[in-house]
Formats: structure tokens, sequence, C-alpha cells
């Protein structure tokens, strides 16, 4: 038994040691004459399949392949294409995806068209039909950490639009079990409501800022609000 724990043990230290040279070696590549040398593809695409394992994410280096792609068409491969998007799908609510979609030519775009309709559903917080078509899409079995990722986008959205929301709302927005919603509902210093124990009241403790903020009068979205207004921004 200790033996066998002692070689997990190896293993772990070696998989870190490894994963730490790896991006020395990477961030000497992007930051070398080497960046946009064909060569570096090879080296740049495994990069992202350790990302893809180890649930790490570099976006520069994935930008990075997209520009290769660009200087050699030829090396283009539509399961990187959708690799590079599905983790840049995890980084939402930042504005990585488009990043990564305007690197990618018209002419891909039906190869990774799974991926561009889940983050228009993540875009419009349209959990329900993002969680049906995740369930749908095999490729996400690659990516390691990809629930958590929108999950905790989910609770982002839950706490700018909402004061209070059902509990079986909330669990079908977070597509997680009753035992986990609760961990979570304590995670985040929210509570049930005393008049209805079927209620999360979304405490204000869930927003992040150290500087003071002068409200004047409720400014809590409902989803439909939310949605308008990221169709207004990217019309924008």
């Amino acid at each position: 038994r200790h033996t066998s724990e002692a070689r997990c043990e190896t293993h772990s230290c070696l998989t870190r040691r490894f994963a730490a040279m790896s991006c020395r070696v990477i961030e000497e590549l992007l930051d070398g004459d080497d960046r946009y040398e064909v060569a570096s593809v090879e080296v740049l695409e495994e990069h992202l399949k350790g990302q893809l394992e180890r649930g790490t994410y570099d976006l520069d280096a994935n930008l990075a392949i997209l520009k290769l792609y660009l200087l050699f068409p030829g090396e283009t491969k539509g399961d990187v294409l959708e690799a590079i998007l599905l983790k840049a799908l995890m980084a939402f609510p930042a504005a990585d995806f488009s990043l990564c979609m305007y690197q990618i030519p018209e002419k891909h775009h039906a190869s990774v068209a799974k991926v561009v309709e889940l983050a228009q559903q993540l875009e419009m917080a349209k959990f329900k039909n993002f969680w049906k078509l995740a369930a749908e899409t095999k490729r996400l079995s690659e990516v390691t950490g990809w629930q958590s990722a929108v999950i905790d986008f989910a609770v982002g959205v839950v706490a700018a639009t909402y004061r209070s929301i059902k509990v079986d709302e909330l669990a079908e927005i977070l597509n997680i079990s009753a035992g986990d919603l609760e961990k979570l509902i304590k995670e985040k210093g929210w509570s049930r409501s005393k008049e209805d124990k079927d209620v999360v009241v979304v405490s204000t403790e869930t927003f992040i800022s150290k500087k003071p903020v002068l409200v004047k009068e409720p400014m809590h979205m409902t989803l439909d609000q939310y949605r308008s207004m990221v169709t207004a921004s990217s019309a924008a």
C-alpha cells in the first residue's frame, strides 16, 4: 500500500514538474522569434491538450495557434479550433470567445457551429438550453472543469439579476443536485427565506467590490433584462 501511495505521489510531483517546465517553454516561445514559425504549431497544440486535461487556460498561447493557422492555412485542424473555443467558452463573461472567433476564417465556422451555439446560449443566459446542448456535446467530456466554470458564470448572473429565486429554478439554472445546491448556497452567503423555505435570498455579499458604490434605486435586473442588455452591447 505504502509503495502504491509513494508511486502516486511521485507521479503527481513529476506531472507538476513537467507542467511547470512546459509553461516555461511556452513562455519562451511566445516571447521569442519562433512565435510565428510553422514549427511552433505542434508545440502549441500539445500545450492546448494539456489545458484540456489539467483544466488550465492560456489564452495568449491559443490565440497564437489561431494566428499561425492564418499564416499557414494548411496547418489548420478543425478539432483544435473546437478545443480552443471550448476553453474560451469557460472564460465567460470575459470576451475571450469573441477574440478567438475573430481569428477564425468564415470557411471554418461550420466546423465549430456546435460550440458557437453553446456560447450563444451562455451569452443570452439561456442556461436550460445550454445544459441540454452540453449533454449532446461529446467533446466537452475532454475539457476538465467545464461544469464548474459554467456554474461560476451562472452564479454571477444570478447574483446580478435576482434578489431572491425559487430553489427549483436555481437548481435548473445551475444544473446541480439538491445536495450540491445547499453547499453552494452556504458558500455564497445566500440563505433560505424565512417566509418560504423554497425561496433562496441572494445576498449582496456575493458582489466582490472594494470601492463603495452609491445606489440611488434598486438596480437588480431580470434575466430578460440581462439578455436585452447583452444583445444591445453585442450590436453596438
